[in-house]
């Protein structure tokens, strides 16, 4: 299971984490001093792949990754 957090700047940008325990994504917020604006549920697996931030302490898993062919 994964986690979500949708957070803001200083410069008011919007930073999106995902992690694999909530823990990890409250104390990168905290460390970052970053504002959270939302916890969602659920995102689309393209919009993780290609926008979120992975803030766990492993490694980010391969179903987060964007595929990419092999060039031969």
């Amino acid at each position: 299971m994964f986690y979500y957090c949708v957070s803001r700047d200083k410069e008011n940008e919007k930073v999106y984490l995902v992690s694999d325990t909530q823990e990890d994504i409250d104390s990168h917020c905290k460390e970052n001093d970053l504002e959270v604006l939302s916890l969602p549920r659920y995102v689309e697996p393209a919009m993780v792949a290609h926008h979120f931030i992975w803030v766990g302490k492993e490694k980010r898993p391969a179903i987060l990754e964007i595929s990419r062919p092999y060039k031969y």
